[in-house]
């Protein structure tokens, strides 16, 4: 029976000390499970002699080769550079510092190769995962970088830096990163399956040999990243469609209480004006959450409007309703109790609105 091939990505700089450590284990550790590899050091042209480091190991160690990159340098570069050279079936990045454990790295394979996942994380923090001989600023800084990324992926370590993937994760995924995650960035753009996430529990151990490369513009680096995923159709539609469903409100209202100008603010003027004012807002809801929320272009653009004008109606139902009794058995009947009213009426249907867009209408 053929194995998988794995192309083990090293992104560098700076770390020739390390090469006699990693490259071994590395090597050792997968030729004693016979996995078929090849290990591609991605140098960003290290003044330390990095590459010399390879080279003189590559003859005990014939998998292994050097690229140097003079251009465009840094992790996440350097780690899209390996994709483009990697000849293996199943893709591997880990860090050369030799915190990431070796002996972890066949788990990550097998999570991919034999149980049919499409990506595997080395995680700290799945059960049974942790970190040793972290300073307190460090861990404020992981803890705080890791809640800021949560909204965006269910995985629980979206900031490791050790992980796998198939090639078609990443096969024209519009991967553009910069600086330090790419994990991240692929868990947002990437093509797979969100249930064949595998988290194989890690121990992180802070290097030993080395200078830590985790500095300001390191951080800075970082949070432009994570606005630009943010922004990224499809990410974190939960938040995006609060914030749609937001500036909808404001139209909702705008032009509600504009046509209670024009009409007066009888009952039957309130309920009129309030239909007007939901129509608008549904087609403006359904514009933004096509093409950023849910990111559902490729759909039929007339079956998901009329999806969503269904799921729409029935919220509309529900808020009707709720007008009815807030209006005929409450007694409300006056500005601006009619607008305190419509806003608590919209926050319940949000949530019927959410449900039936993103499980039926705008379903991929």
């Amino acid at each position: 029976m053929n194995k998988d091939k794995l192309s083990v990505i090293i992104p560098t700089y700076n770390e020739r000390d390390n090469m006699p450590l990693i490259i071994p284990g590395v090597s050792e550790i997968l030729r004693g499970k016979g996995i078929p590899f090849e290990i591609l050091v991605m140098d960003d042209d290290s003044p330390d002699g990095t590459s010399k480091a390879v080279d003189e190991l590559s003859s005990s160690y014939p998998e292994t080769r050097c690229i140097v990159r003079k251009d465009n340098r840094g992790l996440s570069p350097a780690v899209m550079d390996g994709y483009e050279h990697a000849t293996g079936d199943i893709y591997l990045v880990m860090d050369a510092d030799m915190s990431h454990p070796v002996t972890k790295v066949p788990d990550m394979y097998y999570a991919i190769a034999k149980d049919g996942n499409d990506i595997s994380v080395g995680s700290r923090h799945a059960k049974g995962g942790g970190i040793e001989n972290w300073p307190l600023k460090r861990k404020i800084i992981s803890f705080g970088a890791s809640s800021l990324a949560r909204p965006l992926t269910s995985c629980k370590d979206p900031m490791a830096g050790f992980f796998a993937v198939r090639p078609s994760v990443i096969e024209g995924a519009p991967l553009k990163a910069k600086g330090y995650k790419i994990l991240l960035e692929v868990l947002v753009k990437g093509n797979y399956d969100h249930k064949k996430v595998k988290e194989v529990p890690i121990t992180f151990k802070d290097r030993e040999v080395g200078e830590s490369k985790l500095g300001s513009k390191v951080i800075l680096n970082y949070l432009q990243h994570l606005v630009k995923l943010y922004l990224f159709p499809g990410s974190a539609p939960f938040f995006k469609f609060l914030f749609v469903g937001g500036t909808g409100m404001l139209i909702d209202l705008g032009l509600l209480t504009f046509m209670l100008y024009l009409l007066g603010d009888g009952k039957n003027d309130y309920l009129i004006s309030q239909s007007i004012s939901f129509a608008a807002a549904v087609s403006w809801n359904f514009i933004w959450n096509r093409f950023w929320t849910f990111d559902a272009r490729k759909g039929s653009a007339g079956g998901q409007y009329i999806k969503f004008s269904i799921v729409a109606l029935i919220a509309f139902g529900v808020r009707f309703g709720l007008t009815y009794v807030g209006v005929d058995l409450l007694g409300i009947d006056e500005q601006p109790l009619y607008q305190v009213l419509t806003i608590g009426v919209i926050v319940i249907v949000t949530v019927i609105n959410y449900i039936g867009s993103k499980l039926w209408a705008f379903k991929k």
